[in-house]
């Protein structure tokens, strides 16, 4: 059986990657695509339907068409982040069988719960890019069997080199700058490398250059039971980390009581320290299931074993490591340390 699949809008320029990913797997179909505002797509239909061969008559410029035209099961959508809720109700009033969206999840945390109320038990995954990096299931291994003990803190690192491409709608004061693009990786595997584990409190400062509307770096400590973490993220890096890592690298460090995980060591995609062997030790990444392959791979998963999403693809999971950038949005402009919202 082939699943069909819709990739609808492409403000988030990794649509053209999840749809190369439909072209690719031997159970997906690509039935149908559409750009509803071009002007801000950072993606690109034309090249998608030019990579894809997609025929004149899969092609759209209205989601609802789209969807009545080519009945769907799944619709992967990349609409720019404010829009993120108003777009999962829109699908979820047609009848597909699931669909997902790019990070973040939303803008706010009330558009969290939007999405939420509104998908109710349908298939929902949310993409976070690196969620199919093997590096970060292997650090959440590590961290599981107790490798470094009880995690203490978290610190970490992410960036590029400038939002792609500049003057684009990352750059609008609605929904653009470093945090919102950057801080929900650090908040939500941080969060997941902590078994859910939430700070208390949250203190953050952004830095916004004079010619910008939007910060290009900010920094969030966050307050738990048992120490501090921080996430840090910056726009002014000399080169994109998926081309040439920058220095400082990016990454996570995971601190425990008997040890710690690193996988921002040049050399070693993951670095493990521990109080008995403290000259440390790197570590390869382990192999991943086919379902973690990519984020089509695992909707198929998903939708024929009707196992539910988890860890940072599980929106319910996303919603709360939201919490934290929430709360740092609005420390950032308060100027205080807050407890965390709810």
């Amino acid at each position: 059986m082939a699943w069909r699949f819709v990739g609808a809008n492409f403000d988030q320029m990794h649509q053209n990657r999840n749809l190369e990913r439909v072209r690719d797997h031997p159970d997906a179909e690509l039935v149908g695509v559409c750009d509803e505002r071009p002007e801000t797509s950072t993606g690109s239909l034309d090249r998608a339907v030019a990579d894809l061969g997609a025929p004149d008559a899969a092609v759209f410029s209205d989601l609802d068409d789209c969807i009545a035209a080519t009945d769907p099961d799944l619709v992967l959508g990349c609409p720019r982040t404010a829009d993120h809720a108003a777009f999962v109700e829109r699908v979820v009033a047609h009848d597909v069988a699931g669909l997902a969206v790019e990070k973040p999840m939303a803008h706010t945390l009330a558009d969290c719960d939007r999405m939420l109320d509104a998908v109710g038990d349908e298939l929902f995954v949310v993409n976070w890019p690196s969620t199919w990096d093997p590096v970060k299931h292997t650090v959440k291994r590590l961290v599981d069997e107790g490798t470094v003990g009880e995690v203490r803190e978290v610190q970490y690192y992410g960036g590029n080199a400038g939002a792609p491409p500049e003057g684009s709608w990352f750059y609008d004061a609605e929904d653009g700058g470093s945090m919102l693009d950057y801080l929900g990786y650090g908040a939500t595997f941080s969060t997941w490398f902590r078994g859910g584990d939430l700070p208390e409190r949250v203190t953050a400062e952004r830095f916004v250059p004079d010619d910008l509307a939007v910060d290009t770096q900010s920094s969030t400590v966050c307050r738990y039971d048992g120490g501090l973490s921080t996430l840090q993220t910056n726009w002014r890096l000399l080169s994109h980390p998926w081309e040439t890592e920058p220095q400082p690298p990016t990454g996570y460090e995971v601190v425990g009581s008997n040890g710690a995980i690193s996988t921002r060591e040049r050399g070693a995609p993951i670095r493990v320290t521990t109080a008995e062997r403290p000259e440390g030790y790197a570590v390869e990444p382990d192999e991943l299931p086919e379902r973690y392959g990519d984020l089509v791979s695992y909707l198929i998963h998903c939708l024929e074993t009707a196992e539910r999403p988890e860890g940072p693809s599980d929106p319910a999971f996303c919603r709360a490591a939201h919490r934290v950038v929430e709360t740092a949005r609005r420390s950032a402009d308060a100027g205080e340390a807050l407890p965390l919202v709810e």
